[in-house]
């Protein structure tokens, strides 16, 4: 694929956010290189999340019945045209080379199967001026040290090749709140001998007060350890 235009589908699952949908769409839709599909997966929300998505010209609204975020990241991912499929969080904000970054990752190595970025923080960040970023990449550090993978591919901010959804798509696990669904398709990947590259360009902003909650977090530890687990001493191959 190198020297050949790469198209880029952007997947949004999404379920009752429509509070920061708006601005997450809108700077889908600044980039300086435009992505070629945006998709965002309604996951049965009550609010007027839906309405959002519809509102802005191009996107493609999904709708997944099925509570939880394995089943909207399938409907959005097996939906996607684009050689790339990236995914972010509903109250992710792309800066507006994201889109170009990823692109140009993927075209100048065909062996490069996933691909994560840096992130700084929303509330902190205004326009050019990114906030947190050292914060982020600290955090990520002591958590790739901790389960001693990497790099991860966040919910947040990730890409992968559609022939690399294609290989590990039978080996993620669904509908499991036991599980955590990002780190599930790191090492579905990892584990099936891919590579997952880490692109400064592909910067982002995240809500981390969203994150940050004594209840959450242990609910991350708990999950990240049966990741972990469900790959580590087993071989496990995609596929397989």
């Amino acid at each position: 694929m190198t020297g050949q235009r790469v198209s880029v589908s952007v997947v949004v699952p999404a379920r009752n956010e429509e509070r920061v949908l708006e601005a997450c769409l809108t700077a889908l839709s600044l980039q300086s290189d435009p992505v070629d599909e945006i998709i965002v997966v309604d996951n049965d929300s009550t609010d007027g999340t839906a309405a959002t998505a519809r509102s802005h010209a191009g996107v493609v609204v999904l709708t997944e019945p099925r509570h939880g975020i394995t089943y909207a990241r399938d409907t959005g991912f097996d939906a996607a045209t684009g050689d790339v499929i990236a995914r972010i969080d509903a109250d992710t904000i792309v800066t507006p080379g994201w889109a170009a970054s990823i692109r140009r990752a993927f075209a100048a190595d065909p062996d490069l199967a996933g691909l994560t970025g840096p992130a700084g923080f929303t509330r902190l960040s205004s326009g050019d001026r990114v906030v947190g970023r050292a914060a982020y990449a600290f955090s990520r550090t002591m958590h790739e040290l901790i389960i001693r993978e990497r790099p991860v591919m966040y919910g947040h901010n990730m890409a992968l090749r559609r022939a690399a959804w294609d290989l590990i798509r039978e080996v993620v696990t669904r509908g499991d709140a036991a599980i955590s669904e990002d780190l599930d398709v790191t090492l579905a990947l990892l584990h099936s001998g891919q590579r997952i590259g880490h692109e400064p360009g592909m910067l982002v902003t995240i809500a981390v007060e969203r994150t940050l909650r004594y209840r959450k977090l242990a609910g991350y530890h708990r999950t990240n350890r049966l990741t972990v687990a469900k790959y580590r001493g087993r071989g496990l191959r995609a596929g397989g």
